[in-house]
Order: C-alpha cells, then structure tokens, then sequence
C-alpha cells in the first residue's frame, strides 16, 4: 500500500498548546479532513528552536525585505539569529515533504499575511514570515498553502491537487 503525502504543518494548527501564549489554534478542515488523505507532519520553528511556551509575543521588525524577530512589547527581545540558525538546520530535514500547511499571521510561519512594523507602526500587512521565507526559498516547487487559504474551495482544490497529481 503507498504512503499517504507527508505535508507539513504549523503544529499549533494540529491542536497541540504550542502558541506564544500557551494556546492553540487547532484547524479542523487540516486535522479531519486532510489529516485523512496526509501524514501530517508537526513542525513549530519557535518550540523547536527552544523557545519556552508560553514566551514572549515577537513580530517582524525593521525591514520589509530583511526583517528582524524582536518582542511585541519588549523591543529588547531579538531572537533573529536563532530562527535563522534554526531554519538553516532543519531546512534540510524537511526534504522530503509533499506540501507544507503554514499558520497565518505568524512572524514565523505567515506565507503572505505577517505584518511588519518599522518604529511601532505597520508597514506591511502581507509578508512571509522568517520560517516560510526559509521553506519558500530552499524549495520553491513545494506547493504551501496558509491556513486561512484553505477556506478557499478554489485555493484548497488546487493546493490538494498539486501534491496528489506527484
């Protein structure tokens, strides 16, 4: 029998308390329905890269094309270098993925929606989060797709296609 397409997902999306706030977001068009037809693999860059939950809100900060991660409300707070230490490694774990599940929003994991603030304000609403950028550029054939983009009959038909017609 042939194995179900490995696609990975934001792992808070799954159910699991993974968020900065302790929460999660669980997604059940992810768990139900493409958890039937997927192996669903869990991936959270911040856990991941030793981040403690819950832990500090951060954001993109200071560049639109080369933002930093620093904290919501503590400016002080930078954990760029981290992520990018940790993306550069498990990049290449990833590899074998049919699709990735990103969660919108997210300073790590938003695909086109993660804002970005330059001195307190918002200068971009619709930018890729340190994560994603990771994953977008190591493999730029790899059909992503966010969230809140599933809900889209059209997006979610053309999302599962791409990785079922391999």
């Amino acid at each position: 029998m042939a194995e179900n397409p490995k696609v990975g997902v934001s792992q808070c999306l799954l159910g699991d308390a993974v968020r900065y706030d302790g929460r999660a977001k669980p997604n059940s068009l992810v768990i139900e329905k493409l958890g039937e037809i997927f192996e669903l693999i869990a991936v959270c860059p911040e856990v991941e890269a030793g981040l403690g939950v819950p832990r500090p809100p951060v954001q993109l900060s200071g560049s639109i094309s080369s933002p930093r991660l620093t904290g919501r409300d503590d400016s002080a707070i930078d954990i760029t270098e981290t992520m990018h230490e940790y993306c550069s490694q498990k990049i290449l774990a990833l590899k074998d993925l049919d699709g990735f599940i990103f969660k919108s929003r997210s300073p790590s994991c938003g695909l086109h929606s993660t804002p970005v603030f330059i001195n307190g304000q918002c200068v971009s609403d619709n930018s890729r989060g340190v994560f994603a950028a990771s994953m977008c550029e190591a493999y730029p054939d790899l059909p992503m797709i966010e969230d809140t983009d599933l809900d889209d009959p059209v997006l979610y038909q053309q999302f599962v296609s791409a990785i079922t017609v391999l």
